[in-house]
């Protein structure tokens, strides 16, 4: 009797094809479909995640392009408001050198205006000293005597005089 070691009998075959199936419907049952859910589970997580994902990106786009729009309108108004300062402030600067001309030019007019008075009053001082002068000198001529040549001088500068103021006014 030499069996094989290595020899395999009908009843051996099928006791092991048996036990290969039920061992298969186990490892199915316990094995293969927990298994299976488990990465039907995991897949759902993965596209999930992925669906998250991808609506924050979308959200955070949207939210970077009201972002950007309200910093561009923040820009617009903001320079809106540095021009309608800077034309304020244009008109205001306008209306103050104006004003400031204005009130130089009135100094001037009053300062010439009282410069003209000033100058008048005081022809008319040096007229009424002239007048008081010429009064004395007439006293003092009429005083002592003149002789012919003495008188004709006298009235010879006298014309002069009044020639001269003449051509000077």
């Amino acid at each position: 009797m030499t069996e094989s070691i290595f020899s395999v009998s009908g009843w051996q075959l099928l006791f092991t094809l048996v036990n290969l199936v039920i061992d298969y419907f186990i490892l199915k049952k316990f094995l293969y479909q927990p298994v299976k859910r488990m990465f039907a589970q995991r897949q759902a997580e993965v596209e999930d995640t992925y669906k998250k994902a991808d609506e924050a990106n979308a959200d955070a786009n949207s939210l970077k392009q009201q972002y950007e729009q309200k910093m561009a309108n923040a820009k617009e108004e903001a320079d809106a408001i540095v021009r309608s300062a800077t034309g304020r402030a244009q008109l205001r600067s306008d209306a103050m050198i104006a004003e400031a001309r204005q009130n130089a030019s009135e100094i001037i007019r009053r300062a010439d205006e009282q410069a003209a008075i000033e100058k008048k009053q005081a022809l008319n001082e040096v007229k009424n000293q002239i007048a008081d002068l010429a009064l004395q000198a007439a006293e003092n001529v009429i005083h002592k005597e003149l002789d012919a040549d003495s008188h004709r001088k006298m009235i010879d500068e006298f014309i002069e005089n009044v020639g001269e103021q003449q051509w000077q006014n």
